[in-house]
C-alpha cells in the first residue's frame, strides 16, 4: 500500500470501530485524540441513525460530519444539521409495507434521526436470529410507535432508510420480491435475518465521495474502514479501504489491506503507523 497522509477516516462503526460489546476500545479513543491534533477528521459512516452514534464520538471535536442510513444522510455534528439526503419516496415505502404487513417482518424507518418500529411488531424482536447483545441493543434504540408505517410517514420528515427484520424465508422472499419491483430501491444483507433497504443513489461509498468532494479531501487521502456487506461501495471508493480481521470475506476482497480486529481496537491500531 502506498502510504498516503490521511486527511480523513471513514469509519464503520458496528464491529469496526466499536467493538462486539458496543463499547469504543482504548486504541479507539486514542486515536480520535490523535486525529484532532492533527487536523483529521473522523466520519462516522454507518447504517445506524444520526442519533445512535455514541455521544462519545458525536462530541469529539475531530468528529464534524457524520454519514448514517448507509449514506442516505451526511450530517454536520457542529451545526446539528443534514446537509445532504437521499430520501425514500412515500409512496413506494408504503407499497412495499403493503406486500409485507401480514407477515412476521419487522419493517423500521429511519427518520428525522430516530428508527421508528411498530409497537404492535415489538414482540418480533424476539424471534428474529440474532445474538442477544444485538437483539438488546436493536430495542434500546428504536423509537415505538402504535401508528402503521403508513400513518406513521406523513407525521415525519423523509425516509432515509428501511431496516428489514424476517422471522422465515417467507418474509426474506417477499422482501426481496417487493424490492425489485419498487424499482427504485436496493437492499444489503447485513445478518442472517435484517436486509437494509435503501434509495438506490444512496450508499456508503457515494456518500464518501460527495463528502470529500466538498471538504476537498483527495481520494487518494480518504481511508475507510468496514467489515460488512454495506461498507463494501466505500471500501472501493476511498483511496485506502480497510477491512477488519473480523469482517466477512467481501469486505476483504474489495479492501486492500486488513486491520486487527474490532475488539482489539484495529482501526487504531491500523493507524498508529500512519500517524
Amino acid at each position: 500500500m502506498n502510504v498516503e497522509a490521511p486527511r480523513a477516516l471513514f469509519v464503520d462503526l458496528d464491529d469496526t470501530f466499536l467493538a462486539p460489546d458496543k463499547s469504543i476500545p482504548a486504541a479507539n479513543l486514542e486515536l480520535m485524540d490523535r486525529l484532532d491534533a492533527r487536523g483529521v477528521e473522523l466520519v462516522p459512516c454507518t447504517g445506524r441513525h444520526v442519533g445512535g452514534v455514541p455521544e462519545a464520538m458525536r462530541a469529539h471535536s475531530c468528529v464534524r460530519h457524520i454519514v448514517a442510513s448507509n449514506g442516505g444522510i451526511v450530517h454536520d455534528a457542529q451545526a446539528h444539521r443534514d446537509i445532504h439526503r437521499v430520501a425514500m419516496p412515500t409512496e413506494r415505502i408504503v407499497g412495499l409495507y403493503e406486500r409485507l404487513r401480514d407477515l412476521p417482518v419487522i419493517i423500521d424507518a429511519f427518520a428525522d434521526g430516530h428508527a421508528y418500529s411498530e409497537q404492535a411488531r415489538k414482540h418480533l424482536f424476539d424471534q428474529i436470529d440474532v445474538p442477544e447483545g444485538l437483539r438488546t441493543y436493536l430495542k434500546s434504540g428504536r423509537t415505538f410507535v402504535d401508528a402503521s408505517i403508513p400513518e406513521l410517514l406523513p407525521t415525519v420528515g423523509p425516509v432515509t432508510k428501511l431496516s428489514l427484520f424476517f422471522v422465515d424465508g417467507e418474509g426474506a422472499r417477499a422482501i426481496d420480491e417487493g424490492i425489485a419491483a419498487a424499482g427504485c430501491f436496493y437492499y444489503v444483507q447485513t445478518s442472517a435475518s435484517n436486509y437494509e433497504a435503501m434509495h438506490v443513489g444512496a450508499t456508503k461509498g457515494s456518500a464518501l465521495t460527495w463528502l470529500a468532494h466538498e471538504m476537498g479531501w483527495p481520494l487518494e487521502q480518504v481511508y475507510a474502514f468496514g467489515d460488512n456487506n454495506n461498507d463494501l461501495t466505500m471500501l472501493r471508493a476511498a483511496g485506502h479501504g480497510v477491512a477488519m480481521a473480523n469482517g466477512n470475506d467481501a469486505a476483504k476482497q474489495a479492501a486492500e489491506s486488513v486491520a486487527p480486529t474490532a475488539a482489539e481496537g484495529g482501526v487504531g491500531l491500523f493507524m498508529r503507523g500512519l500517524l
